[in-house]
């Protein structure tokens, strides 16, 4: 298996920080899309807060290198928070 190392100049440059928000269990498959992940731990925590609740709403924290695209969160049923 060869490896690629990624150029200084191919590499990410911005960081982009987004609140998503929705009802029910967090769709982890709305991550892998845009290359996203959680911000922090309580990120993480309203993600696991959220499998078990249908009625409440839910905002979590993420992050990607990606903007991230919102028709693909809104089919999941979740925005992103402005």
């Amino acid at each position: 298996m060869e490896t690629c190392k990624i150029m200084a100049s191919e590499r990410p440059k911005e960081l982009y920080f987004y609140e998503v928000e929705g009802v029910g269990s967090f769709p982890l498959d709305m991550l892998r899309y845009d290359a996203a992940w959680p911000r922090n731990s309580e990120s993480v925590s309203q993600m696991n807060m959220s499998s078990g609740n249908t009625v409440d709403r839910c905002v979590v924290g993420l992050q990607s290198y990606n903007i991230l695209t919102l028709a693909r969160c809104l089919s999941f049923g979740w925005n992103i928070k402005e």
